[in-house]
């Protein structure tokens, strides 16, 4: 009986034995360092995520290579640690698409093609997002280890993460378990090489009004973001069209200074044309060039609505001369009738701007209201007074419909020779009159203006804009805003009734320009001041297809000359469409078919100007940034220098030893195999 108790007391120590083998094994312990040894060969099974910082400031040199090559180098040292069982998931920072599932990788093969088909981004890293991408891996991963290697250029601005909302707790800011280590590497921290960089921070087209044959003038923004002074001699230079137009040298710019400075050049054709400015080669080369897209009408289209065309012969004459022998007139000129103006819904697509003359016969409100929608839809429209107006019925209906001043009285007579007005005052400084004069002070005839006389015109009363006034002291033209679009009055016909003025040196230009400016409106539309970047996207409107369908597909050409199918759609009235994958910086073009060679619309996308930013976050900076997401904050992180440390060892320095649960399970196994013979020995025993 002693030996059958015994053998009882054994049986449940091997059976309480026993579960507590399986029980441990599924737990899957793991023990530090190298005493696991012991126990079995290899270490715990590790799930990596490499996030690599491949933004455009990652082109930048040092002694030891360009950044993005140091940061493949030490990836790959880092992935000769991963063995079978393991898996790691790399994500490039500044190439995160959204959607997209980065699949773990098995074989030291894969990760280091990986790695190689790393390139520098024209855009910055978005390393909060690789943050939450790799807690994601990292909760659904079933391995002991889990561990983060971010390796970048440690850019202050990188460590900028979204500021919580209100409702947010911390357990909602942490990413990470306690089961986590997070390896920070910084290239370019030890070195302390002061660098001269400059870089563009905007270009913009100062010249409101795009004609042939005239100059566009440009404001650019220089911004040293280095620690040592420009160079004297740095150039500045202009391109359209991909060839040289200007030139000029940027003065010395103390350190993180900025400096406005203006370059202007003749466009040698029309249509859409890229440009773009370009400085030397300094520490950093993609912030030395910046684009921009201008349209410039080959040929604009002007409605003349008058009652009689002889009225308008002069408008005609002025708009459809030629100023170059070799070069077809700007302008084409198509009368109506001014009852005619009640159509203009459907005549507006192909009139970039219409001329308006108003005489005796009296303008019906239908009309009027017509008139008043397109010029608020966003177009421009000229009003001359002709002779013989009903004063009281315009200021009635034309004056009243349109919001614009009232007509005073008719002041002047056609037999008094010997007095008349004349231009008095004009407003340079407008952008109707961009270009137009001679610079000079004083009096007109400074600037190279001989004023007409007017013996007959029309006194309006004050409001809008005076851009010529006369020395009576009424307006000879006035602009006036009406919704998006804008009406310019002129006190007088375009005819030898009234005054001398189709004589004049001043008519000419005066008319063209009145033409130029009202048919910039018709062109300019949400496209035109948007400043597109290189890792968002946008909607761009596409004016040369009003009346298209949505689903049409459409051809995009990048920078780098491929082509991909868009489609587009219609909102609002207007036919758009959505980009979302213009990721370098350049101009892009937009094709009907890939047999069409003319663009029907063009964009420039440009890297946004604080990757240019040359500051690092400090080393307190960066982990109190990264330790807000982690549930044991500093005791988490480890530094990894790579130009010192021998990434490998520290790394299998830093993990779990081994895991124990096979161990644990064959220990099972015996327990149960002895178990079981003990049980058969003490039946037996039992038995007799």
């Amino acid at each position: 009986m002693r030996k059958v108790k015994l053998k009882q007391i054994l049986l449940l120590i091997l059976r309480t034995l026993l579960i507590i083998c399986i029980v441990t094994a599924f737990s899957r312990p793991a023990i530090r360092g190298y005493l696991g040894g012991f126990f079995g060969a290899g270490h715990a099974n590790t799930t990596v995520v490499l996030l690599v910082d491949n933004s455009a400031s990652m082109s930048r040199r040092s002694g030891e290579g360009s950044y993005i090559d140091q940061a493949k180098k030490a990836v790959s040292e880092i992935s000769t640690v991963i063995d079978e069982g393991d898996e790691a998931v790399v994500i490039p920072l500044a190439s995160i698409e959204k959607g997209k599932v980065y699949p773990p990788l098995h074989t030291l093969q894969d990760i280091r093609k990986a790695i190689a088909d790393f390139h520098v981004a024209d855009a910055p890293a978005k390393m909060e997002d690789g943050l939450r991408i790799a807690s994601s891996v990292l909760a659904s991963s079933h391995n002991i280890n889990k561990e983060i290697y971010l390796i970048s250029d440690g850019q202050f601005r990188n460590y900028s993460f979204a500021k919580p909302g209100a409702n947010d707790t911390l357990q909602h800011l942490r990413l990470f378990d306690d089961q986590t280590k997070i390896f920070v590497s910084d290239i370019g921290a030890a070195e302390k090489i002061s660098v001269r960089n400059l870089s563009i921070d905007s270009l913009i087209p100062t010249t409101t009004i795009y004609e042939p044959g005239r100059p566009v003038e440009f404001t650019l923004h220089i911004h040293n973001t280095g620690e040592v002074p420009s160079s004297e001699t740095t150039v500045l230079s202009l391109f359209i069209n991909d060839e040289r137009v200007a030139q000029r040298t940027i003065n010395t710019l103390p350190p993180q200074k900025s400096e406005k400075v203006t370059i202007s050049a003749l466009p040698r054709s029309s249509g859409f044309i890229s440009v773009r400015a370009e400085l030397e080669d300094d520490a950093l080369a993609f912030d030395n060039k910046r684009f921009v897209s201008l349209w410039i009408p080959i040929k604009r289209h002007i409605g003349i609505f008058t009652a009689h065309e002889v009225d308008a012969q002069f408008i005609t004459l002025a708009l459809e001369q030629s100023l170059s022998d070799n070069k077809d007139a700007p302008y084409s000129v198509e009368f109506h009738r001014v009852e005619e103006l009640r159509m203009l819904p459907s005549l507006q697509a192909q009139l970039d701007a219409i001329f308006i003359e108003c005489g005796s016969d009296k303008l019906d409100l239908l009309d009027i209201v017509a008139l008043k929608n397109y010029i608020t839809s966003g177009r421009g429209a000229s009003m001359f007074m002709l002779d013989g107006i009903d004063l009281q019925n315009f200021n009635a209906t034309v004056s009243t419909t349109l919001s614009i001043p009232r007509i005073e009285s008719k002041e002047g007579t056609a037999s008094g020779l010997t007095a008349y007005a004349s231009i008095s005052q004009i407003d340079y400084a407008h952008p109707f009159f961009a270009g137009m004069f001679e610079e000079g002070t004083g009096a007109l005839s400074a600037r190279g203006i001989e004023s007409p006389k007017i013996f007959e015109y029309y006194r309006v009363a004050r409001g809008g804009i005076p851009l010529i006034q006369l020395s009576s002291g009424t307006s000879f033209l006035s602009q006036y805003s009406l919704g998006k679009g804008e009406l310019l009055l002129y006190s007088i016909p375009p005819s030898l009734i009234y005054s001398d003025f189709p004589r004049k040196a001043i008519f000419l230009p005066l008319i063209r320009r009145t033409a130029a400016y009202l048919s910039s409106l018709a062109s300019r539309d949400e496209n035109a001041d948007a400043q597109h970047l290189t890792d968002q996207a946008f909607d761009l409107t596409l004016p040369l297809l009003s009346n298209e369908q949505s689903g049409r597909k459409l051809i995009l050409k990048t920078p780098d000359g491929s082509a991909e199918r868009i489609e587009s759609f219609t909102s609002a009235g207007r036919t758009r469409v959505h980009i979302d994958n213009a990721t370098k910086a350049g101009v892009y073009h937009i094709y009907k078919d890939m047999e069409t060679s003319e663009p029907i619309a063009t964009f420039a996308v440009n890297i946004r100007t604080d990757e240019s930013d040359l500051k690092q976050a400090s080393r307190d900076e960066a982990d109190s940034a990264i330790a807000k997401l982690s549930a044991q904050p500093f005791q988490s992180l480890t530094h990894l220098d790579i130009s010192k440390t021998n990434l490998a060892e520290t790394v299998k320095q830093s993990r779990f030893g081994v895991e124990l649960w096979q161990s644990f399970l064959l220990a099972s196994i015996v327990l149960a195999i002895a178990e079981m013979l003990v049980a058969r020995e003490a039946k037996k025993q039992a038995s007799t």
